[in-house]
């Protein structure tokens, strides 16, 4: 028993020096690997990314708008009836048009705070995501140092078999034991080096899904280190319960409140979020007005002649004859050049626009509602993870005591069977079975263990601010 435990107390204290010499990850750099290149955050980043842009644009709306404006025509230009009339005329406009929204019917500022509490909730969705990927991390990790503990049980265990194997063919050569003995040792043996290899397999199985969950390249020669709080293997966790109990009257008041959940924060915001939406609805039925202006030039250029033609009747000698004339002038105002420009206000009432506010309205109110049963239910879930975290990290705690004493009283249990055995009061298939019973108990020991660490972790996740 002894030399169990300073085999265990042993490989755990390499393990934190390996930790030390070589880069071997711990669960907090795992943690955070994960969150910076998991793909699911990233989209949910930028998702926040395109939220912050919305913020930014609803804020500029505020500012002016300024068109630039170029037009233009050319005509040919005819006219008869004595007055002949032939010219080509052409046009050149151009000039810089702006508007600045004076009041939209509180529609601008609704965008607005809408906007910011849409970034809000992401930011939430991010620290929410941020914990679910903790979680994984953590149980993959605790799972792989579960396996990890069981090699070291199964190496514990196979060293024993050797002994008894030595003593069994001792005994056989001194006559004392038969060779069923030996033939049952050296069965025991085999058994153990099977388990061994098992375990050591379920190590690299374990190694490769933690990788596989941080995204790790497969050229990074990857390892993780032992957890300070696990390497007290058979000790039991006597305050861990009294502390976790004293932290229940703390953890019923967030769980009142429950706003400190980045869920729950989140379906916040989309309340607040929903009831912007309704003001926005809302403004639909108000009139809005518009500093408007324009600054330009125009061109234009005529380009003919008139012609006017007639008779002027005469009287001669008592015979009456017309005299015909005709001339041609040219307008004199052949090119022009104009500067205009105006300032105004432009007042927009609704009048009609076929129910459409009144749908947007509607709409908004079902949003809102909707939103605050996200709300309810984010908060009823959290609760819900929370208590059950919390009762299952004092349920592993006592079994972790309970199968601590267990392997406790197994590995006393053994040391008296190997005396009895040595003094020829028991075979070697009542030691097998206590050497079995007392091993199964480390493996239950070790699980609970582990079982008791992740449970405590997914608590401090999740009760994190």
């Amino acid at each position: 028993m002894k030399k169990f435990l300073l085999f265990i107390i042993a490989s755990c204290q390499l393990s934190t020096a390996n930790c030390q010499l070589t880069h071997q990850w711990t669960l907090d750099e795992c943690m955070d690997y994960a969150i910076a290149h998991n793909v699911e955050i990233r989209h949910l980043q930028h998702e926040q990314q395109r939220r912050q842009i919305n913020v930014q644009s609803s804020k500029d709306a505020r500012l002016p708008r300024f068109n630039g404006e170029v037009g233009g025509y050319f005509r040919t230009l005819h006219s008869g009836d004595g007055d002949r009339f032939d010219a080509n005329a052409s046009l050149l406009d151009m000039g810089l048009m702006g508007a600045v929204p004076l009041y939209t019917g509180s529609r601008l500022s609704s965008q607005i705070k809408a906007n910011k509490y849409s970034l809000m909730a992401a930011s939430e969705d991010v620290r929410s995501a941020g914990k679910d990927i903790k979680i994984q991390v953590a149980a993959a990790y605790l799972q792989l140092l579960y396996y990890k503990g069981e090699v070291l049980i199964a190496q514990q265990r196979q060293e024993v078999s050797q002994l008894l194997l030595q003593q069994a063919n001792s005994l056989f050569d001194k006559g004392q034991r038969p060779k069923s003995d030996v033939v049952e040792a050296q069965a025991m043996v085999s058994r153990d080096e099977a388990l061994l290899t098992a375990a050591e397999g379920e190590v690299a199985m374990a190694k490769l899904d933690l990788q596989l969950l941080l995204n790790l390249p497969d050229s990074v020669d990857f390892d993780i280190c032992e957890l300070a709080d696990s390497l007290s293997h058979l000790s039991p966790l006597t305050s861990h319960l009294s502390t976790l109990t004293s932290q229940l009257s703390s953890l019923n008041h967030q769980l009142s409140t429950s706003t400190f959940h980045p869920a729950v924060q989140s379906a916040n915001y989309s309340i607040l979020q929903a009831e912007q939406g309704v003001k926005m609805a809302r403004s639909g039925y108000f009139p809005t007005l518009s500093l408007v202006g324009e600054l330009g030039t125009s061109w234009t250029n005529l380009d003919g002649k008139i012609s006017h033609s007639g008779q002027i009747p005469l009287t001669s000698l008592g015979i009456a004859k017309n005299l015909s004339y005709k001339f041609n002038y040219e307008p004199e105002w052949k090119r022009k050049n104009f500067l205009y420009s105006f300032v105004g206000l432009r007042l927009s009432i609704p009048v009609f626009n076929a129910f459409e506010t009144r749908a947007r309205i509607r709409t908004a109110k079902v949003n809102l509602e909707d939103a605050k049963l996200a709300y309810d239910d984010a908060q009823q879930q959290v609760r819900k993870e929370i208590r059950q975290a919390w009762q299952s990290a004092v349920t592993a705690q006592k079994r972790y005591e309970a199968e601590a004493k267990s392997e406790e009283a197994n590995a006393l249990s053994y040391r008296y069977a190997l005396k009895r055995y040595d003094a020829g009061m028991a075979t070697l298939f009542d030691l097998s079975q206590s050497h079995q019973q007392w091993f199964a108990a480390s493996e239950n020991t070790l699980r609970q263990k582990y079982e008791y660490i992740i449970r405590k972790k997914i608590l401090e996740i999740l009760t994190e601010q």
